[in-house]
């Protein structure tokens, strides 16, 4: 199944292909696999057993770089739909936050070794935190280079 737009693939296999980008996409991110949110060092723990683990039959998956995710979230209804299966809502002031789906996502850039950048749905703002107490609403949704 494409979404609305075309540009992503729901594979039936727990990954989305991203037909735009060449990538594929783990459908559902730490959050949703875990229950719990992850600042970036355990992100990368994460990444690392999944790898260990063939998660989803492929052991080369990796944290997404700024550019990756600001393009996954660009089309925010294309993304709601086929990543956190929810119906598009009106804004809330408080949290754009609700089961099934994350409010900031991390990637794999850092900066000056202790900082490191999360991308938030769905403003797809970027912003550069401490990797180790920054976890409130962040998680991070895999993906492997097609």
């Amino acid at each position: 199944m494409a979404s609305n737009d075309g540009i992503y693939k729901d594979n039936n296999d727990g990954t989305v292909t991203d037909l735009d980008g060449d990538l594929i996409w783990a459908k559902r991110d730490s959050r949703q696999e875990l229950g719990k949110w992850l600042n970036w060092d355990e992100a990368v723990v994460y990444m690392k057993a999944c790898n260990e683990q063939n998660y989803l039959g492929h052991n080369n998956w990796r944290l997404p770089t700024k550019s990756e995710l600001r393009n996954l979230l660009k089309n925010k209804e294309a993304y709601r739909e086929v990543f956190l299966n929810l119906p598009e809502k009106v804004k809330r002031s408080v949290s754009d936050y609700q089961a099934g789906g994350e409010l900031s996502l991390w990637t794999c850039e850092t900066r000056f070794d202790s900082y490191a950048w999360k991308c938030y749905f769905p403003s797809a703002r970027e912003i550069c935190v401490d990797q180790q107490v920054s976890t409130t609403g962040t998680s991070v949704r895999l993906v492997r280079d097609l």
